[in-house]
């Protein structure tokens, strides 16, 4: 019996994130398991940046030009200025140009199953017939984080009638299940590579944040905690490797520093995850939200001592609850500052974490997780 059609649908599939990241790792898994795969984003990002170098899947994107921002301010008066009138006409004609672009792209052949990994790639799905194909929607965060703002409403509404709604753990699970959703189940996601080797040695060097700059991920914390520890390692270095919106508070924030500024190195985000934490000693996932964050999941592949703050039920389970990673309070920054300078400190303590944190990824391979998805495809076809 053939393998039916996938089309896995993200917001964009061109950003350096972990979002993107999972979604061609999961397209090119699928797709060599003899899967047809469509990976399509909503919208183009740029820069774009290719995760995949010689893909098994065809990748495509909805609309031509990126999504613009919502029109500002609210009102009769904000209505009517020129700009917002152009902003919403623009928003409009992209949004038909996706439905029009999903809806061709769903009719080129035998229907399969939709795997919508983000929300308003499920929105652009709601706006097309596609009643014959079965549909997987994915929530990537947790279910704190959704009930915080307003996803748990929108997954609510979008994901109330799919045929699996999938979370990233069993804790999300249960608690999406028991707000009303009874469809829910889980998978994790997938390492985008499980190194032949661990890191080489555990000597004195650099601590690592790998991620966006935005308040969410709690990088100010982490500058706090550095400044307060800085004096105490004076052979170590902080490396933060990432941008977004607060790039320019970061900066000054380090600026800002009464000692250790000059040992805080900002660079820009990469595409290349295990390169850069194979040049790292410690990593330090200081968010104030997650859902399973996959930099801390691919550092501890590689054997890499890490610290992260008990932000979500994916970390606590990546963390094996603090036994293969040291979990602290979110948003703390004396506490983060003691975790580092006790890891920075033993370099006996660091080697035997990162030992414990490469035999907890073991169930995060690629192989076992696809396994799991080829029985949930079935699941929904049967």
């Amino acid at each position: 019996m053939s393998k039916p059609r996938l089309v896995i649908m993200a917001n964009n599939i061109d950003e350096v994130g972990g979002a993107q990241r999972v979604a061609h790792v999961l397209a090119q898994g699928l797709a060599l398991r003899g899967y047809r795969v469509d990976l399509v984003g909503v919208a183009p990002f740029v820069p774009r940046h290719d995760f995949i170098h010689d893909p098994a899947y065809r990748e495509s994107v909805l609309m031509s030009q990126p999504w613009p921002a919502p029109p500002r301010g609210q009102g009769l008066r904000a209505r009517l200025r020129p700009g917002n009138r152009e902003v919403r006409a623009r928003r409009e004609r992209l949004g038909a140009e996706a439905a029009a672009s999903l809806a061709d792209l769903l009719n080129e052949g035998q229907p399969g199953i939709i795997i919508t990994t983000q929300l308003w790639a499920m929105e652009q799905v709601a706006r097309v017939p596609h009643d014959s194909w079965a549909v997987i929607g994915q929530y990537h965060s947790s279910f704190e984080a959704a009930a915080a703002g307003r996803d748990l409403r929108r997954a609510r509404q979008l994901y109330a009638d799919v045929d699996a709604f999938t979370l990233l753990t069993a804790e999300d699970a249960a608690a999406f299940s028991k707000a009303g959703l009874n469809n829910t189940t889980w998978v994790a996601n997938p390492l985008a590579f499980w190194p032949a080797a661990p890191v080489e040695g555990h000597r004195a060097g650099t601590v690592t944040y790998l991620g966006r700059l935005s308040r969410e991920k709690g990088v100010r914390y982490l500058i706090e905690a550095w400044g307060l520890v800085a004096d105490r390692h004076a052979d170590w270095r902080l490396r933060l490797v990432g941008n977004g919106p607060d790039d320019a508070a970061v900066r000054a924030a380090v600026a800002a520093l009464p000692s250790g500024a000059d040992r805080v190195d900002i660079r820009p985000p990469v595409s290349d995850a295990e390169a850069e934490l194979r040049e790292s000693d410690l990593l330090v996932l200081p968010s104030l939200t997650e859902g399973l964050p996959l930099v801390l999941a691919e550092a501890m592949s590689l054997g890499l001592p890490c610290i992260a703050t008990d932000c979500s039920a994916g970390v606590r389970m990546l963390a094996a609850e603090g036994v293969a990673a040291r979990l602290v309070a979110r948003g703390d920054a004396v506490e983060l500052g003691e975790a580092m300078s006790d890891l920075m400190s033993s370099s006996a303590e660091r080697r035997a974490l990162g030992e414990r944190a490469r035999a907890a990824m073991d169930p995060y391979r690629l192989d076992v997780i696809l396994d799991r998805w080829d029985r949930l495809i079935d699941d929904v076809l049967r």
